[in-house]
């Protein structure tokens, strides 16, 4: 099965907020921060009537809450520079879904790769498209309406070759 894939602004938002947020969990740390900050203001509330705790615990609180915000803001608006890079959608790579147990090749023009199909450490599958994981950090993103052969074909595909304990329907 081949699929030429074509990628919008809309669909790499998704995949990024989804890689970002979900499978990588890159809110954990900012998440962790602002607790561990937090506490700490909180415990200065607590002692307000020493001096100087209000005001401590005041600046704990707005470096707890600022820092995270900041860090959200600055990954949004960095995706939303590439995503509009994209525009109305772009052709990216070709993947070749081998029926014979050869696995997957992917060709962007410029560069060729082959990965069997044991490599796939995951694929998800959304409304829009499909996500393979290659490694844990790497993946090739198949947006649904590339895929002449339709989804449920796809799906048909990776059911034969994934372990089922390596698919995800979101």
């Amino acid at each position: 099965m081949k699929i030429q894939v074509r990628l919008d602004g809309r669909e790499f938002m998704k995949f990024s907020w989804f890689d970002a947020l979900r499978h990588k969990k890159i809110w954990r740390r900012p998440a962790l921060f602002a607790a561990i900050l937090g506490t700490a203001a909180e415990v200065c509330f607590v002692l307000h009537k020493q001096r100087g705790a209000v005001l401590l615990g005041s600046v704990l609180l707005v470096v707890a809450l600022g820092l995270p915000a900041a860090y959200f803001l600055s990954f949004f608006l960095s995706l939303r520079r590439q995503s509009a890079g994209l525009g109305g959608g772009k052709h990216v790579y070709t993947l070749d879904l081998h029926d014979d147990g050869q696995g997957i090749t992917v060709d962007n023009g410029n560069e060729h790769a082959a990965y069997p199909w044991k490599q796939i450490f995951h694929v998800y599958r959304s409304e829009t498209a499909s996500y393979f994981y290659i490694t844990p950090q790497r993946a090739f993103l198949i947006p649904h309406d590339c895929v002449r052969d339709g989804v449920d074909e796809l799906w048909a595909l990776i059911r034969r070759w994934v372990p089922a304990d390596r698919q995800t329907l979101l």
